[in-house]
């Protein structure tokens, strides 16, 4: 006679048909592979998302920056007292400021206008060594 415990079994004998076959609990090596090449998949895509993400944010940041710089040209030159003397004569002024840490270069340009006490200003504003402006903004000045 052989004596068992538990699950064990003396070699030879055969399973009745009551008894449960043991499942092994766990992942197959080819589901743990698929699950990880999705996941690789996802991470790249979120991976690019952000880095687009981050780069929109600071285009929208470079723009706000020089639109504040082209307001405030605009402004300061609406603030200047004006009259026939020390209206200003049409030409463009180039110069150089500071803001949010970087370098830009503001163009101002005034035109005459069929009228003739009122000026067009263009200002444009570029980040230092750059060709194109990130911004342009016009306005006009008026004599009086």
């Amino acid at each position: 006679m052989t004596i068992t415990s538990g699950s064990l079994r003396p070699m030879g004998m055969v399973r009745s048909p009551g008894e449960r076959m043991m499942v092994g609990k766990g992942f197959t090596l080819v589901e743990v592979m698929v699950s990880l090449a999705v996941f690789a998949i996802v991470s790249v895509a979120l991976v690019g998302n952000s880095m687009s993400t981050l780069r929109q944010a600071g285009i929208i940041q470079d723009r706000t920056l020089a639109t504040w710089l082209a307001e405030d040209e605009i402004t300061k030159l609406r603030m200047q007292p004006r009259s026939q003397e020390n209206f200003p004569r049409p030409g463009t002024l180039r110069q150089t400021s500071e803001m949010g840490r970087v370098e830009w270069s503001i163009e101002t340009e005034i035109e005459e206008s069929e009228n003739e006490d009122i000026q067009r200003v263009t200002v444009r504003v570029y980040r230092a060594n750059e060709s194109e402006p990130t911004t342009e903004l016009v306005g006009f000045l008026g004599r009086y």
